[in-house]
């Protein structure tokens, strides 16, 4: 492992020891919204996947991990992140998952060669120059919509997607009008949503949305997601660290 893991990475041991992810020490790290959003997707076997914005690889790793053997591809522009998501693939055996380095904007011309059946993304939740801006340029890129905003992620999901196909996401919760607009003008319709709140009688900060292109009108509101009780994560997000495959 001491040849593997570099002198400014950390190595987390999650999921009953079942998941070993690399990280920068500094710079962007995965947070509990990813494990969210990964425990969200239904992946139906033989089916294709596609992770906008992989970091470090840790939602294809953790889908791995809970038993699936599904194609996945994971796309990230930040090289020192796409760097450490090939270390992540060895050290979690996930061979079937390819990871690409550059802008999903000019990689997704030869993407739609081949659609998927699935595309997820945990986006930068923040409109460029808005906000407090990160001084860590890693977590700039993460955070905020520089390179890739709102309208762009959902047009490139919507043309890499095929008919039927479906896209995942966590975001903001002031902001889902605006996806669900966006997600309108490139077909694709909102079916499944569940609001995520920190705590019981504390209002949603987040939530989790399922699309499908071309879908039918209708969509079904989910019970709410809460993180913590009594100072500690719920039961349910505690099962989530589980990854009984």
């Amino acid at each position: 492992m001491s040849e593997v893991l570099g002198p400014d990475e950390t190595l987390d041991i999650l999921c009953n020891e079942r998941l070993r992810i690399i990280q920068k020490k500094q710079g962007y790290r995965f947070s509990i919204d990813a494990i969210l959003l990964a425990h969200f997707v239904v992946l139906k076997k033989h089916e294709r996947l596609l992770d906008i914005g992989t970091g470090c690889g840790i939602i294809p790793a953790y889908i791995v991990k809970k038993g699936y053997r599904n194609e996945m591809v994971g796309v990230e522009i930040q090289k020192d992140l796409y760097d450490v998501a090939l270390k992540n693939k060895i050290l979690n055996n996930c061979d079937q998952v390819t990871f690409l380095h550059g802008d999903i904007g000019s990689k997704s011309k030869d993407l739609k060669t081949s659609p998927f059946h699935v595309v997820v993304s945990n986006p930068p939740y923040t409109k460029e120059r808005s906000g407090r801006t990160s001084p860590q340029p890693s977590r700039l890129v993460a955070r905020y919509e520089s390179f890739l905003n709102l309208e762009s992620l959902v047009s490139i999901a919507a043309s890499l997607l095929y008919k039927k196909g479906r896209f995942y996401v966590i975001y903001p919760s002031r902001r889902l009008g605006e996806i669900i607009s966006a997600a309108r003008d490139n077909k694709l319709e909102l079916k499944r949503v569940r609001f995520i709140h920190p705590r019981k009688k504390q209002g949603s900060n987040l939530f989790l949305a399922e699309f499908i292109k071309d879908g039918g009108i209708g969509t079904a509101i989910e019970a709410p997601l809460y993180i913590y009780e009594n100072g500690q994560y719920t039961d349910e997000v505690k099962g989530y660290y589980i990854l009984e495959s």
